[in-house]
């Protein structure tokens, strides 16, 4: 089962990944892009049901205040631009101080805007992700090089999981 996905595009935040957390404490599944994502890129991703443009101090680069592509804008897809340095930048909306208010817009967006599921947890994200590799190796065997790190530990036990004796 493919969850619905949010994108958070970094417009120099420093607060993608906490917005990434809080939606995924909804049930949402979501992924952190960079700015540039081109066309082809964001349609590529599955079930993306809205794009948060996350602005912040980094926004601004060789004095040149970056943006996400026209082809975002024209998407389609239900937009929130939230700017976190407590005033409105351009089109980015003042993203609020208080927990509860942030939650209570991510959760407007999120549900009423974009119409996404709550179709998110750990579980049903492993079946999917052994499906994928199941699909992507099909009868081939895989060599794996384990550091002993987390990163190369969570791919061998996904494998295992996935293609069990083709694994060396």
């Amino acid at each position: 089962m493919q969850q619905d996905m949010i994108v958070i595009l970094d417009l120099g935040s420093e607060q993608n990944t906490l917005i990434a957390r809080d939606i995924r404490s909804l049930g949402v599944y979501t992924e952190i892009h960079p700015h540039d994502i081109t066309a082809d890129q964001l349609g590529a991703l599955p079930n993306v049901r809205g794009v948060i443009l996350n602005g912040g101090p980094n926004r601004v680069v060789d004095g040149v205040s970056i943006d996400a592509s026209d082809a975002v804008y024209q998407s389609g897809l239900p937009l929130l631009a939230v700017d976190h340095q407590g005033k409105a930048d351009q089109n980015l909306g003042s993203w609020p101080q208080e927990e509860e208010a942030r939650m209570d817009v991510l959760k407007q967006f999120v549900f009423d805007q974009c119409k996404a599921q709550k179709n998110w947890n750990m579980e049903n994200f492993i079946a999917d992700q052994i499906d994928l590799i199941r699909e992507q190796v099909g009868d081939k065997k895989v060599l794996l090089a384990l550091s002993g790190g987390v990163d190369s530990s969570v791919v061998a036990a996904l494998l295992i999981r996935a293609i069990g004796k083709q694994l060396t």
